[in-house]
């Protein structure tokens, strides 16, 4: 979208947009975007909600009065309504039961993301199996792979070598952790969870979700620029960033 609206506004047609992804935007430059804290594929939050999406779109369309840029990304203030109520009525009743960080005991953090991929294994096989393939696969690393290279750069904060683009391979990485649990916890018997609702049980519920939490500050005091972007891009979304807090 960014491309093309370079093509229309250089000839005379003004354009506004709206960005998911930051730092795709930041890279992309596009004459106008407004950047939403939203899950991926809701680019007005949450359904259902008219008055909330045309807050968005009247934000969105705004930018066309501004006169400042040439480049123009705004950042849309508020998270998407909370649908948390609706959410509970969808539970989580596949048999893989994770323990809390409080019963985990001195068992190390990597090793615990090991055990519950192994566990969500037959899940993640199964949904391979209906979709005919897996969204997990950007870095080129297996799941274990994925895991291992972002545990070992939390541990040193040193990039690993071999990888041509280190924090390319990060960032990827960790998407493919995301994705990977996700893909296998969909596959589970009972009602599909929603967006809010399945986040929330990865960054609040795993041990993945942990390793990422824990990387995040290694990565935003990093001395190497391109990682420090990763970790101040999409590492943690913004509807997670509260489980940062120290209490």
């Amino acid at each position: 979208m960014g491309a093309i609206a370079h093509y229309l506004e250089e000839r005379g047609l003004p354009t506004t947009s709206i960005s998911l992804v930051r730092e795709n935007t930041v890279l992309i430059r596009p004459p106008r975007a407004l950047w939403v804290p939203f899950p991926l594929g809701r680019p007005f939050g949450v359904p259902n909600e008219p008055a909330f999406q045309a807050r968005v779109l009247r934000a969105t369309l705004a930018l066309l009065e501004r006169q400042d840029g040439p480049v123009i990304l705004a950042d849309f203030p508020d998270d998407a309504p909370d649908q948390s109520a609706d959410d509970s009525a969808a539970e989580l009743v596949c048999p893989v039961n994770f323990p809390r960080q409080a019963d985990t005991g001195d068992t190390p953090l990597l090793e615990r993301v090991l055990g519950e991929i192994a566990s969500l294994q037959p899940w993640h096989i199964l949904f391979v199996s209906a979709h005919g393939r897996s969204s997990a696969q950007v870095s080129g690393l297996s799941i274990e792979e994925a895991a291992r290279l972002i545990a070992a750069f939390t541990e040193t904060g040193e990039p690993m070598p071999g990888h041509k683009d280190f924090a390319v391979t990060l960032r990827n990485s960790a998407e493919d952790l995301r994705t990977w649990y996700l893909e296998a916890m969909a596959s589970q018997p009972g009602e599909p969870l929603s967006p809010v609702a399945a986040a929330n049980w990865f960054w609040g519920e795993t041990s993945a979700g942990e390793l990422l939490l824990e990387a995040y500050p290694i990565l935003t005091s990093s001395d190497d620029a391109r990682v420090r972007q990763v970790g101040l891009g999409t590492w943690v979304p913004r509807a997670q960033k509260h489980r940062l807090e120290v209490p």
